[in-house]
């Protein structure tokens, strides 16, 4: 793959996302709908993943490619699932929160339904103060291999190899080689999940023919 082609794949990334979110939007059924994380505090860009609050609601989890039940990530009394989506392009990770009415909102939030005021701190400071969900079962490793496989292949993309190296340790990948490669390794190591696996390969495609070949060497 071409860069100024892969370059336009991430483009196309953008615009699904904002379409997921148009159309998703809607038909929650929920107190409030926030956005948070670098989308809503305005500094996203076209590699940033949705993370989304439903307050008193819940997630739209309908034709995902996988998804990540973990609910020590959300706050006690509502939880958080992490899905990936195919909007047409390369594949979209949103996080989701379902947060119990009446918590505190972060703050850096942008209000996408409802009517309600954010709070004075960060999303992890108020998932601290509220109290997490308890621990569920541990992941299955291959679907948390794909979950995070892209997150760390966004890092290439925007030149953080530290964060990546850091992301692809965490998958244990081998560190006998460039970051990009070792992360192709973890992808060659998955069994099953044949659409989920195509669409992250092609992430990686794509990142590897922005950052150039070097990571992959």
């Amino acid at each position: 793959m071409m860069r100024d082609e892969a370059r336009s794949v991430v483009a196309a990334l953008a615009a699904g996302r904002a379409r997921w979110l148009a159309e998703t939007v809607p038909v929650l059924q929920a107190e409030g709908v926030w956005l948070v994380g670098s989308l809503g505090s305005g500094r996203g860009d076209e590699w940033s993943d949705v993370d989304i609050i439903v307050v008193g609601g819940e997630c739209v989890l309908d034709e995902t490619l996988l998804t990540l039940d973990m609910p020590a990530n959300g706050p006690a009394g509502g939880g958080y699932v992490g899905a990936m989506y195919d909007v047409g392009t390369l594949p979209l990770w949103v996080d989701w929160y379902l947060w119990p009415p009446g918590a505190p909102i972060p703050r850096e939030s942008r209000l996408l339904a409802g009517a309600a005021t954010a709070g004075n701190l960060g999303l992890s400071e108020t998932l601290e103060l509220m109290g997490r969900g308890l621990p569920g079962p541990a992941p299955d490793p291959d679907v948390f291999a794909l979950a995070m496989l892209p997150l760390a292949a966004k890092h290439i993309a925007r030149g953080d190899l530290d964060k990546a190296a850091e992301m692809a340790a965490m998958l244990n990948a081998p560190s006998d080689v460039e970051v990009g490669a070792g992360l192709s390794v973890v992808l060659s190591r998955v069994e099953g999940h044949k659409t989920a696996s195509a669409a992250v390969r092609r992430y990686l495609e794509v990142v590897r023919a922005i950052a150039g070949p070097g990571s992959w060497e």
